[in-house]
């Protein structure tokens, strides 16, 4: 058993991206590779990936050993069930998380969502109601923070926010592992206050894709 303490974590969110490179194939491998050409990627870039694939659409991914100008190796990345990802079909485009910002003063961290859903395929000869999976709900998080404008990150988030577009996310905790993900970012732009409080604000995040979590 290992248990992980919060102290220490931290929350980066994407402040810029380097120009978007197209990919002509998609391998069904585990780990997926993809065909690039004159890419400056390497081995521990983040990368968002737009792919005809949809399980692989708008997710955040790190570069992998193997990495090279002309492959581009998604760490932990299976797309080995061609159901899922038909063969040919999962090409796109993917652009690099060149400088990420991260978020300081942060009081609390908090999750909701991603619970599984079912379809009721009860039949009439039925004595107990049968469900089966479809999708989860969506996730969100929640990021208590202690409000001070002229904070680095504070027009990072506010940028992510403004473009209604996903940024992404970086969660490190302090045993190495890391939760990376492409999300929507909202920023409460007016603090709450309580007497004899600080001023404290609120930043939510709603994943744009499935996350990706890496053991170190």
């Amino acid at each position: 058993m290992a248990i992980t303490l919060t102290t220490g974590s931290t929350l980066s969110v994407a402040k810029t991206y380097a120009a978007s490179l197209n990919f002509t194939a998609a391998t069904n491998a585990s780990p997926c590779a993809l065909t690039v050409s004159g890419s400056t990627i390497v081995a521990g870039d983040y990368v968002e990936v737009n792919s005809g694939w949809g399980l692989l659409d708008k997710r955040l991914v790190r570069a992998g050993a193997g990495t090279s100008a002309t492959s581009l190796v998604l760490e932990g990345i299976d797309t080995t069930d061609t159901t899922k990802y038909p063969a040919g079909a999962g090409i796109g485009s993917v652009r690099k998380v060149s400088t990420w910002t991260q978020i300081t003063q942060v009081r609390s961290i908090s999750a909701s969502g991603g619970q599984q859903q079912y379809a009721d395929v009860t039949s009439i000869v039925d004595v107990v109601t049968r469900q089966i999976p479809t999708v989860r709900g969506a996730v969100e998080m929640t990021v208590d923070v202690f409000d001070d404008p002229s904070l680095a990150w504070y027009a990072d988030v506010m940028k992510a926010d403004d473009a209604r577009s996903p940024y992404g996310m970086i969660l490190a905790f302090p045993n190495g592992s890391k939760t990376v993900a492409n999300a929507y970012w909202s920023l409460m732009r007016v603090p709450t206050m309580a007497q004899n409080e600080a001023l404290m604000t609120q930043i939510s995040l709603s994943y744009a894709a499935e996350p990706v979590r890496y053991a170190n």
